[in-house]
This record gives structure tokens, C-alpha cells and sequence, in this order.
């Protein structure tokens, strides 16, 4: 009963976005394609409210050649690993609606992959530009995840979103992130709004 209410429901949704206009549909169907990155990039933040022991810098404490952190305490395995677990969960609730279910999983678990390196990349960057964890650096925070995501998942040939779609993933992220962000801060999960 469950599943035949959220079918229907997501046909419902499929045939008012197709009445919409091409672009709407697009535009689901881009969000459709990378919520597992989505999930994969707010997983950490969520599951380290939660995490009662000890994180471990994925750096291990290393410092770059310049004598800063590689990444900061921020970047932590459970939270890398919360984050591909999330990502890669819902790339498996995606495939209940899909015929090839097989390749939905694994797309999920390469864009949650994907957005957790692109993330780690940000971090690495902001760091070597002397920007401490947490610090703002627009775009970069509000991108990184996605443009590795999407990249790698084109790479390896599973990415099957249009430049529409993509560029209106840019500008949905980029408004996303910040209202997430400022959703979490205000919630007491983060130190700052950005």
C-alpha cells in the first residue's frame, strides 16, 4: 500500500511537471538525479550533532609543505564515511523507482563519493588560500560538492542530466546551501550561517 501511495504520488509529480514545460521537468529531474550528492554533503554536519565519541581528522594531523593543516579537523572520517553512507542510501530509495535499479544504487554512491572528495577539494583549497574552517569562500562552499559529483559521475558515463539542467543546479545549490547552512546554524548544528 505504502509503495503503490508513493508511486503514484511520484507519477502524479511526473505528469504535472511534464505539464509544466520542459524546463520544470528538467529542472526535477536534475534534482532527482543529484540528490545523493545533496544528502551526501549535509550528512557530516547532521551526524556529528549526533556522534557522541571522538572524530578523527581525515588528515590525521598532517600539515601541507606551505605549514598549514592538508584539511582541518573539520574534515573527519565519520563524517566522510556518514556521508557516503547517506548519499549512497538514497541512491538506493531512488531505485525503487527505477528500471534499472542496480545502476541508480551505484550512481548514488559515486555522486556521494563524488561530493565528498569535491568537499574535501574545497576544503584543501581554503586552506591553502590561509581561510581557517568555517571561514566563508563563496562559491567554492556552495560548489565544490556538486562540480565533483557531477564530474565524476560523467566521467565514469552515469550522468545523464542536459547543460539546462546542470545550470539550473548551479543557481538552486548555490540558494540551497545558503538557507540550509543558515537552517542548521539557527538549529545549533553549525557554528556560523554559511
Amino acid at each position: 500500500m505504502v509503495v503503490s501511495v508513493g508511486f503514484n504520488l511520484l507519477r502524479f509529480h511526473v505528469v504535472w511537471a511534464f505539464s509544466m514545460g520542459g524546463l520544470t521537468w528538467e529542472l526535477l529531474y536534475a534534482v532527482w538525479f543529484v540528490l545523493p550528492a545533496y544528502a551526501a554533503n549535509g550528512a557530516p554536519v547532521v551526524f556529528s550533532r549526533f556522534y557522541g565519541g571522538r572524530l578523527h581528522p581525515i588528515d590525521g594531523g598532517r600539515f601541507f609543505r606551505d605549514g598549514r593543516r592538508l584539511l582541518g579537523d573539520s574534515k573527519s572520517v565519520e563524517g566522510f564515511l556518514a556521508g557516503v553512507a547517506t548519499g549512497t542510501l538514497v541512491g538506493m530509495l531512488e531505485a525503487f523507482f527505477c528500471s534499472d535499479p542496480f545502476i541508480i544504487v551505484v550512481r548514488g554512491f559515486v555522486l556521494a563519493v563524488g561530493a565528498m572528495l569535491g568537499d574535501l577539494l574545497g576544503s584543501f583549497a581554503k586552506r591553502r588560500m590561509g581561510l581557517r574552517p568555517g571561514a566563508p569562500a563563496p562559491l567554492l562552499d556552495q560548489l565544490d560538492f556538486l562540480l565533483f559529483s557531477v564530474g565524476l559521475a560523467y566521467l565514469l558515463g552515469m550522468a545523464d542530466i542536459g547543460l539546462a539542467g546542470f545550470t539550473m543546479l548551479l543557481v538552486l545549490t548555490v540558494i540551497l546551501h545558503y538557507a540550509t547552512n543558515y537552517a542548521a546554524y539557527k538549529a545549533g548544528w553549525k557554528k556560523v550561517p554559511w
